[in-house]
């Protein structure tokens, strides 16, 4: 009996595409991410020194002494460091910005390469809006940078935090009272929990979704001898984020689509 090989490799990739439709189909529908948008931080200065016990002199324990938003995505790591230092270290009445509003905005699902010691992530945070603490994956990459004095020697007091991700870590919601399991993660110099996220309301209506709450420690302040205020679930500030929900491609389309170019291009060897 003679075999067409071509009928044979076109029926097996219609079962395959048949399979793979009835494994994802239902699911792979409700797949969304996000596009767009911003956080808004809102740090508390007196609830940050108070939390932190570095304080060598009569300057506070700790200030934000500088920001940068998203446009500063092309300085290096040395840069956001060492720019705009203030010459007098001492007068930090001259020195403190304000920590109110700093607004960081929601990076998209590819980003330009990363200068030096930059670490800015791009979006890959997926999720069924259906049920978004159930199915919440990735992270949502954030562009911006914050520098923080704290009151030790140099070169040591300049802290950077930024190339940040929003992440939801459901093993951490409720471990104590207020805790959502959000997190703010650092990637700027080392990964560490920035901040935890408490007292989180979420509201996901048609295509926006908001998330609104308040800002406690991370552990990646503990070496600023904060690991007492994060235990005690200090609330240190506010936040506020806001983006816009978009349905994911369907991928098993383009896998159905690849599945069959592979058969037109078997078939033309065939020919």
């Amino acid at each position: 009996m003679k075999i067409n090989l071509f009928n044979v490799v076109r029926q097996t990739l219609a079962i395959a595409v048949i399979a793979v439709l009835g494994t994802l189909g239902s699911a792979g529908a409700q797949a969304a991410t996000v596009t767009g948008g911003s956080l808004i931080l809102n740090l508390n200065r007196d609830a940050l020194i108070a939390g932190t016990i570095l304080d060598n002199t009569p300057a506070p324990s700790i200030y934000v002494e500088e920001f940068w938003d998203v446009g500063a995505a092309t300085k290096t790591f040395s840069q956001l460091r060492e720019q705009n230092t203030p010459a007098n270290l001492t007068d930090y009445a001259a020195n403190e910005i304000s920590a109110i509003g700093l607004e960081y905005a929601v990076n998209g699902a590819s980003i330009a390469p990363n200068p030096a010691g930059r670490q800015n992530r791009a979006t890959d945070f997926t999720f069924d809006p259906n049920n978004l603490y159930g199915t919440a994956n990735g992270g949502i990459g954030l562009g911006g940078a914050i520098r923080f004095r704290v009151d030790v020697a140099p070169p040591s007091n300049r802290i950077l935090l930024g190339d940040m991700t929003l992440e939801y870590h459901p093993e951490l919601e409720n471990a104590t009272p207020g805790r959502s399991g959000w997190l703010l993660v650092n990637h700027i110099g080392f990964d560490a929990d920035a901040f935890e996220l408490f007292d989180v309301t979420t509201n996901l209506t048609g295509n926006s979704l908001t998330l609104n709450g308040n800002l406690g420690f991370g552990w990646g302040f503990d070496h600023l001898g904060a690991s007492v205020a994060r235990l005690n679930d200090a609330r240190i500030g506010t936040f506020s984020f806001q983006t816009t929900v978009v349905p994911l491609p369907p991928a098993i389309w383009l896998f159905a689509s690849a599945l069959l170019g592979v058969g037109a291009s078997f078939r033309k060897r065939l020919a």
